[in-house]
């Protein structure tokens, strides 16, 4: 194993992270609908965007102590 590989497994380095957001939890639930553009096209907005534990509006970047991982 080279310097650079055991100093990445010591440190618990992870190339692709995913921060702990609201995002990336398997708790998050929103609405994606899609709109029509200006010029002919058309594209996706999400909205209603709400943790499925407590039921309230969150950030897609936001976080709390309830955050589980969604299955990948």
């Amino acid at each position: 194993m080279s310097k650079q590989s055991e100093a990445k497994k010591q440190q618990g380095y992870v190339s692709k992270h995913k921060p702990k957001y609201c995002m990336n939890c398997a708790n998050f639930q929103s609405e994606t609908t899609t709109v029509p553009g200006a010029f002919g096209g058309s594209f996706s907005v999400e909205k209603n965007k709400r943790c499925g534990v407590g039921g309230f509006a969150v950030s897609k970047q936001g976080t709390c102590d309830y955050f589980t991982g969604k299955a990948e």
